[in-house]
């Protein structure tokens, strides 16, 4: 399961045209936001990483409005690449994957304001593009007068924005946006009986091929729900560690400080809006609250080591299971954390250094079947690589970049990890498999091929958690036994 970073605060929201009093960095009616967008575009594409991870790098000397305005065009234009080019190309020559890289993104940038946003009056959208273009560099007077046109054509062709919907729900020229519904000029979407597939692909922005097989295993209607909520903003939500006075006390800590903070659906967790620089508020510092979404905080019950126990936590970066494992097992239990690299190890040491608790750490082999820790262990987790299909609100790039083949490479490296941790479990011993991904190739046959291999394994419970019937991710769960013999 994806773990959120500490050092963003997920509070997107629409630009606030009022002035904001002097905190962070100078404002810049939004210009510097955009510029810095266009940044994180360009590295999310060339650096092939994540943009919660770029976001980190350009996030923290904003002031307050510009941060969430820069959060919310980037996320936005990621999860709607799709729908945006296909907007764009009405009113280019050539596609845009031929286009010059930094126009690609100003166009995306700015349609992504006319289309999905209420808020932002288009000549601003438009103006403000442009200018952060021009403030970046690398745009000629001739580049930056094509977006400008191609902006304002865009601007031109929207009809209106509301929150009512259009009485055929798949009218071909109605949008679903961040408010409401966007009324375009003229039709985008195939028609729904002559390609259902393409219909909603385009409609919510995801690769046609997942679709389909969405389609084909939980229905158009679940299939719809399933898209429209990776298109949502996630809640950001908090852990609640074994050194918080109680959940009320921390909640009451986190208000005082100006965050918006409720219960969540666990009794562990917490519900945080906006606010001011989490990870400066009192909660992170005394280490009261770990970020951590709420399908991967159930992980602890699931695997549910008792007091003293040896456990082995397999792909342990960036170390927030880890932690919970260290709560359960106590003083008198040791967790032994492995991951791939030692730039992921050195991660999970910063995330556990704090709990004063007993762990080591252990490199994994390239080749998982090389792996030997030299002793067995009475409970295992493997939390696996997956096609992060069930946290696409959260990696939104992470839908295009994936391809059915990758789906069954990465089912293959599950199946090697789950060897590598049978062989560490001793008989009565229980593991966990779990990954973010929804997607059966990657979660129940995996598991039904690991017990085929091993008769004495035996899958105890599973649960698989989709994005728009859980309060948390999208992920899945299996419970496994190691029978005595």
């Amino acid at each position: 399961m994806i773990e959120k970073t500490q050092r963003i605060v997920n509070e997107q929201s629409q630009e606030n045209t009022k002035p904001l009093g002097p905190r962070g960095g100078a404002s810049t009616d939004g210009v510097e936001a955009r510029r810095r967008a266009l940044e994180v575009l360009a590295r999310v594409e060339r650096e092939n990483r994540f943009v919660d991870e770029v976001l980190v790098d350009e996030i923290g000397t904003l002031q307050t409005r510009d941060r969430a305005l820069l959060q919310e065009i980037t996320f936005g234009v990621l999860r709607h690449r799709i729908t945006l080019d296909a907007l764009i190309s009405f009113y280019l020559k050539f596609p845009m994957d031929q286009q010059d890289a930094r126009l690609r993104h100003a166009l995306r940038l700015g349609a992504y304001q006319l289309i999905y946003l209420s808020k932002i009056p288009p000549h601003a959208a438009v103006h403000r593009t442009i200018e952060a273009l021009k403030v970046g560099g690398g745009a000629d007077r001739r580049a930056v007068g094509f977006v400008n046109a191609v902006l304002k054509k865009l601007s031109a062709d929207v009809h209106r924005k509301d929150a009512q919907p259009s009485e055929d729900r798949d009218d071909p020229t109605v949008l679903p946006i961040r408010d409401g519904y966007c009324h375009l000029r003229r039709p985008l979407l195939p028609l729904i009986r002559l390609d259902r597939a393409g219909h909603l692909a385009l409609k919510y922005s995801h690769p046609k091929w997942l679709v389909s097989r969405w389609i084909e295993r939980f229905g158009e209607e679940e299939t719809r729900l399933l898209c429209e909520a990776n298109n949502q903003t996630p809640v950001l939500t908090a852990r609640v560690t074994f050194r918080a006075p109680s959940r009320e006390e921390v909640i009451d800590s986190l208000r005082g400080e100006g965050f918006h903070a409720e219960s969540g659906e666990l009794e562990n967790s917490i519900y945080v809006g906006r606010g001011g620089e989490l990870s400066s508020c009192r909660a992170l510092t005394e280490h009261w609250i770990q970020i951590q979404d709420e399908t991967s905080i159930r992980i602890g019950d699931f695997l549910s080591p008792p007091a003293n126990a040896r456990v082995a936590d397999f792909c342990a970066a960036p170390g927030g299971k880890a932690a919970q494992l260290l709560e359960r097992v106590r003083d008198g239990g040791h967790v032994v954390a492995l991951d791939r690299s030692d730039e992921k190890l050195a991660l999970v040491v910063e995330n556990l250094s704090w709990m004063g608790a007993a762990y080591t750490t252990h490199k994994v082999p390239s080749a998982p079947e090389e792996l030997d820790l030299g002793e067995k262990f009475s409970h295992i987790l493997v939390d696996a690589p997956c096609s992060n299909t069930g946290v696409l609100a959260r990696r939104p790039e992470a839908r295009w970049r994936l391809t059915s083949a990758d789906i069954e490479s990465l089912a293959e490296l599950q199946l090697r990890l789950l060897e590598a941790a049978y062989r560490h479990l001793k008989p009565g011993g229980r593991m966990v498999f779990g990954t973010c991904s929804i997607e059966s190739s990657e979660n129940e046959t995996v598991v039904s091929r690991i017990c085929a291999r091993h008769s004495d394994l035996t899958e105890l419970k599973t649960e698989l958690f989709l994005p728009h019937r859980t309060s948390g991710d999208g992920g899945f769960y299996s419970l496994l036994l190691r029978e005595r013999t």
